[in-house]
């Protein structure tokens, strides 16, 4: 059974492995041994590779710990590591970097100044890093390892128009670092790491392309062997065991893809946090604890998303969104790339406070979580940069997809707005009319933009805010000249309506009376028509009776000549009679 309060995580997750962690980075010896030669030789060294193919952990924790062990011949074992980024401030970060105790620092109640007269000394000339080191006065057998990592960050700040002089600025940075390693004065030695779809950049600095193909290593796709180390190593040195088939199923899914082995390490990470609250004894980390996890489709959208729910306001969730799209600059590549930004900056961005931005970091950088930079534990202030871990997250968590897709557009709006209040104050563009204006009308109501916002696209905010003000001025002054229209005309037409009523009272009246003519006309001809339908019948009844009379009078001379004829028959008879009666007697 194993002690599971010993048993810490041996998987960093998102973030680069740290120097102090090489007891649990596998699967790079070869390189490793490749580095060492090849910063023999050149002192500047460039580390190239795509999107997540372990660059800085290679140097971090694979050649600087090499470095300290006196793995490269003839240098010795004494090293002063100087880490840094670009950023937005180049000498000013590589200033601060040296400035670290362990560097050329000194006493921390001097580090302000101490920094301050580095950065004056790094400006001074293009030899500035090599004085500031003899100033410090190494001891013999000392070297300096400068790391730029990041160094993709130098060419967009170079393209920054925002902040200036964002281009000489940069190409005195490149000289500081070229002259440095082409001196044998002081042991200086140079290492920078860049993604490999930014190297068409360095032709822009004179002698950086040079310098960049004399000691470009490519950093190698991992062999299959080797992604089993780095999987199988780590669990070993955490004192726990791996199922077989489960090394076989992760050794699937993260196939030949570079891109996976950052979110290979987060799933590694999960599906030991996993196992650790859920195994039974004896029980090997095995399928159902990585498939618990959502395995490495899901494992890092579902872990970021947890994070993201255990948020405690609306409030809370918005200052997360305001500081995730802060960090992400889709600008110089569609994929994103990260912009780490000071907690102030990040402070003025969301309208938030430095406790309550704080308290929202705590929970992407929670132990066990290493979505943002620095890790658990270093205590943050003001100057603190933040930054996304590694930009597979943004790749992967689903919600940050959608956040970034809702800058770029908000983005996309606000340069166009920009723009077209430019070409207005020229006199060459009128101004927003719709459907354009009422687009910018609800990307404002919607985005609630700031000043602090707009800076990174364009500084004219106020400038374009103005224009969008006018814009819609000028809509209402239109929309209440309409109305003021519509209602002359409302009352014109009320006034025609009235003189087509009268008009329509005095037809119906005229109409009315006509018809109530024509209607006792139309009675009296009835009436007529009665008398005389009613005449003709009294006609045709008197007719009748006429006839009827005449009939009868018919009749009654019928029966009186039959009367008659009976009359003169029984007369007749009577004669006969008596006259037999005579011849009788």
């Amino acid at each position: 059974m194993w002690d599971l309060e010993e048993q810490l995580n041996p998987f960093p997750g998102l973030r680069a492995f740290e120097p102090d962690e090489d007891h649990l980075f596998f699967g790079r010896e070869v390189q490793i041994d490749e580095l060492l030669s090849r910063l023999r030789r050149t002192r500047f060294l460039s580390v190239v590779g795509t999107s997540g193919s372990g660059k800085s952990s290679l140097i971090r924790s694979g050649l600087i710990p090499s470095l300290y062990s006196g793995f490269m011949a003839k240098a010795g074992s004494s090293w002063r590591v100087a880490v840094m980024r670009p950023g937005g401030d180049p000498i000013g970060n590589l200033a601060a970097a040296l400035n670290q105790p362990q560097v050329l620092g000194g006493d921390a109640e001097l580090a302000d100044m101490t920094r301050a007269l580095l950065e004056t000394t790094l400006h001074r000339s293009a030899r500035g890093l090599v004085a500031a080191v003899r100033q410090a006065r190494l001891d013999e057998g000392e070297n300096l390892l400068i790391l730029a990592d990041q160094f993709e960050e130098l060419f967009r700040f170079k393209q920054n128009s925002r902040i200036k002089d964002s281009k000489d600025s940069a190409l005195a940075f490149v000289k500081l670092l070229l002259e440095a390693a082409q001196q044998d004065d002081v042991p200086i030695y140079v290492v920078l790491t860049m993604r490999s779809d930014f190297i068409g950049h360095c032709t822009e600095f004179p002698g950086l392309a040079e310098a960049t193909n004399d000691g470009q290593y490519l950093v190698p796709r991992m062999t299959r062997e080797e992604r089993k180390a780095a999987i199988v190593g780590p669990v070993a040195v955490g004192g726990a065991e791996i199922a077989p088939r489960l090394v076989l199923r992760l050794l699937n899914d993260v196939g030949d893809d570079p891109d996976q082995l950052p979110i290979l390490q987060h799933a590694l990470m999960r599906t030991w946090d996993y196992w650790q609250h859920h195994h039974s004894d004896g029980e090997a980390i095995d399928l159902r604890h990585y498939e618990a996890t959502g395995t490495m489709q899901e494992a890092l959208s579902l872990h970021a998303e947890e994070a993201f729910r255990e948020l405690e306001s609306a409030a809370e969730q918005r200052i997360a969104e305001l500081m995730f799209r802060g960090l992400t600059d889709t600008g110089s590549d569609a994929r994103g790339v990260r912009r780490p930004l000071p907690l102030g900056e990040i402070c003025e961005l969301t309208g938030a406070g430095s406790a309550a931005v704080v308290k929202v970091i705590e929970r992407f950088r929670a132990p066990g979580r290493s979505f943002l930079m620095p890790p658990a534990g270093v205590p943050l202030n003001d100057e603190s940069v933040i930054d996304i871990s590694h930009e597979s997250l943004m790749r992967t968590w689903r919600r940050l997809i959608e956040w970034v897709d809702e800058e770029a557009r908000a983005a996309q709006i606000y340069l166009q707005l920009s723009k077209a209040a430019a070409l207005y104050q020229e006199g060459k563009a009128g101004l927003f009319r719709d459907p354009e204006l009422q687009i910018a009308l609800n990307w404002k109501d919607k985005n609630e933009p700031t000043e602090v916002w707009a800076q990174r696209y364009d500084v004219a905010f106020e400038r374009a805010m103005l224009f969008l003000k006018y814009s819609e001025k000028e809509r209402e002054l239109e929309i209440a000249e309409k109305e003021r229209r519509r209602q002359r005309e409302l009352q014109m037409a009320r006034r025609m309506m009235l003189a087509v009523v009268a008009v329509a009272v005095v037809v119906l009246f005229f109409g009315m009376y006509a018809l109530q003519q024509k209607v006792k006309a139309d009675e009296a001809a009835t009436e007529a028509v009665l008398a005389q339908v009613e005449a003709e019948q009294q006609r045709d009844e008197a007719q009748r009776q006429k006839l009827e009379a005449e009939k009868q009078r018919q009749l009654a001379e019928r029966e009186r000549v039959e009367a008659e004829r009976q009359r003169e028959r029984a007369e007749e008879e009577t004669r006969r009679a008596e006259g037999e009666r005579l011849r009788d007697e």
